[in-house]
């Protein structure tokens, strides 16, 4: 049995769908504007986001191995066009696929029939690794991958990924001024056309992104740990490499608030 979400409050109704029962309403998003951009993160109730770990359990770490935590990221990778993530990311998660079932558990047939009755895709969607430097490592993601992969890097970055990591493919972009979080939307838009699009950190990539006010919506894990900062651990929050300035903070708005076990899951939507 899949992992069942209590409902505390929720702005939009209607029925679930599949896999959506259990979550406890229909996981839908704005037909336009494309591309729209989502993100999920997990965080301890002090607002830590990422404990520095490398060996792949620093998000099932935080959450406590959370089901619904899990469950949630596969209804959202079953959602989208493509999932992107920063080159950190992809260091720190050894032996991940970023892929629907990789989250699912026993639960990756129903989420996979999910994927296929919400989009007609019976393929996972692509993956894009954003890494300006393209210095990337041996990872069964690239070396391996169970779906498209794509790099998004500058052109020195694109010679490196083309010989290490033949069977991805490259997104090149000018990296004169950096690779933004705008320039990150639109050089994925340019490569795979406009789209829904599903940030999973870590939390710079995400600050490049919110530094451009390109993220239109916030799945947030709230998870019931406290996980603290000194000099030694300064470990990010959400957003990292970004602040906002005091008169011009990014406002969301709260759409749903939902609670599995002593987790809560919020959905934000962000102001335009």
């Amino acid at each position: 049995m899949p992992p069942v979400f209590e409902v505390l409050s929720a702005a939009s109704g209607g029925e679930p769908r599949g896999a959506e029962v259990a979550y406890g309403g229909p996981l839908r998003f704005p037909a336009s504007p494309r591309p729209y951009i989502i993100a999920n993160f997990v965080a301890s109730i002090d607002g830590v986001a990422s404990l520095g770990l490398t060996d792949g359990t620093d998000s099932s770490t935080l959450s406590g191995s959370s089901r619904a935590d899990r469950y949630l990221m596969g209804l959202l990778r079953s959602s989208v066009d493509a999932v992107v993530i920063g080159a950190g990311t992809l260091r720190a998660t050894p032996g991940h696929q970023w892929t629907p079932a990789a989250v699912a558990g026993d639960d990756a047939a129903a989420i996979d029939a999910y994927r296929f009755e919400r989009t007609g895709a019976d393929q996972p969607p692509p993956l894009v690794v954003v890494s300006a430097s393209g210095d990337l490592p041996a990872h069964v993601a690239l070396d391996r991958p169970a779906t498209s992969v794509a790099v998004l890097t500058s052109g020195a970055g694109a010679i490196k990924v083309r010989a290490a990591h033949p069977l991805v493919s490259v997104i090149e972009v000018d990296e004169r001024d950096g690779i933004g979080g705008a320039g990150v939307v639109a050089a994925v838009t340019r490569a795979l056309g406009p789209g829904l699009l599903l940030c999973e950190g870590g939390p710079s990539l995400f600050g490049r992104l919110m530094a451009d006010r390109a993220v239109h919506e916030l799945f947030l894990t709230i998870s019931p740990r406290v996980a603290g900062r000194d000099d030694a651990e300064p470990r990010p929050g959400i957003v990292d490499g970004w602040s906002g300035g005091p008169a011009t903070l990014p406002t969301a708005t709260i759409d749903s608030v939902r609670r599995s076990d002593d987790h809560l899951f919020l959905r934000y939507r962000f102001q335009a």
